[in-house]
């Protein structure tokens, strides 16, 4: 007769059954499904964990991580997963500084996928590399059991030869009357090629408003972050008094790689309120600092340098205060010898 020994058994089940448990508890249940990676209008799709993207991205580019997520849970184990964040970081690519963005918070049931997309801009100013990606998801099962998982990728970023890009161009007031003075333009250049640009020139014009600046900016060097890849300048100008009303275009223009290239870009000026022609405005062109002498089309001869903020006008004798002044005197002086008049007539009678 064979003897079953039940005590050895019992123990070996029991400790299968808390194998078993510890297994279920810890099943990566969180995975990603597929990541796609769209830089600037290309997409490279099917990426995984290590890899290069092979779409390069330049200064200024957007990228977008389109990411989707997966429950390996069956739909028999019936386990959603829950408060799942995404969250990708470029790493030290803002002058050394990492770029991150994350998707709200959301679920996906047993068997199911969800797909997030997180957007970047590759910073304008940005040096010439291989970045590194960082891609993670975290949540949890409904039993508060922890799911996270990562991954990485490689960005590289490139950067054409000959680059100069207006960063900014603007004017200000945007809304004026006819023969406003001091209005502003301002510019601001930085140099995003990968070589530093000699000869750069910068050109502000608009026919009707007078507007015919030229500029020798210079040298503008590739390095980024530094202030010798730059360049900024507010000038002012006045506008014409005969001028029609409506929308004048100014053109920003920036002239470079032996004048073969050029950036440019257009900012409205609005004109309203126009009345007769009151004579020619020269425009004069200078910083925010500078002094704009404005004259009218009779004036003649030279002026002299004037303090900042100085304002020369031509007036007439007849509106001066000198004008007033004189009359005034003129009245005094004519009561007074009204009084010695009718003093002396008395004093004849007596």
């Amino acid at each position: 007769m064979v003897k079953i020994k039940f005590r050895p058994i019992l123990a070996g089940f029991i400790v299968f059954m808390f194998l078993l448990s510890g297994a279920y508890a810890t099943k990566q249940a969180l995975y990603f499904s597929d990541v796609d990676v769209k830089v600037g209008s290309k997409t490279d799709k099917g990426l995984r964990n290590g890899e290069l993207i092979s779409e390069e991205a330049e200064p200024g580019d957007s990228v977008e991580f389109r990411v989707q997520v997966g429950n390996n849970y069956t739909s028999a184990e019936n386990l959603k997963l829950q408060n799942i964040i995404v969250r990708a970081t470029i790493e030290s690519i803002d002058d050394g500084d990492d770029l991150e963005e994350e998707s709200n918070e959301f679920d996906v049931s047993a068997g199911s996928n969800k797909r997030v997309t997180l957007k970047f801009q590759v910073p304008t100013e940005v040096d010439e590399d291989t970045y590194d990606v960082l891609i993670e998801a975290e949540g949890e099962d409904k039993n508060g059991t922890n799911q996270d998982i990562s991954m990485k990728l490689k960005l590289e970023v490139n950067k054409v030869s000959h680059l100069i890009k207006i960063t900014r161009a603007a004017v200000s007031p945007a809304d004026v009357p006819c023969g406003k003075k001091n209005v502003q333009a301002t510019v601001s250049l930085l140099n995003i090629g990968s070589e530093d640009e000699d000869n750069v020139k910068f050109e502000l014009l608009n026919d009707d408003l007078n507007l015919d600046i030229k500029e020798d900016v210079g040298t503008l060097d590739a390095d980024p972050f530094e202030e010798t890849s730059k360049f900024s300048k507010t000038y002012s100008f006045s506008v014409p008094a005969n001028i029609e009303e409506g929308s004048h275009p100014i053109t920003f223009r920036a002239l470079y790689d032996d004048d073969r290239k050029k950036s440019e870009q257009t900012v409205a000026l609005n004109v309203n309120k126009c009345g007769a022609d009151t004579g020619s405005n020269k425009v004069t062109e200078g910083t925010q600092n500078d002094v704009e002498v404005v004259t009218s089309g009779n004036t003649q001869g030279t002026s002299a340098t004037l303090p900042e903020d100085t304002v020369v006008t031509s007036e007439s004798f007849f509106s001066s205060n000198g004008f007033v002044i004189a009359v005034i005197i003129a009245e005094v002086i004519a009561v007074i010898v009204g009084i010695v008049l009718i003093v002396s007539l008395f004093a004849r009678r007596d």
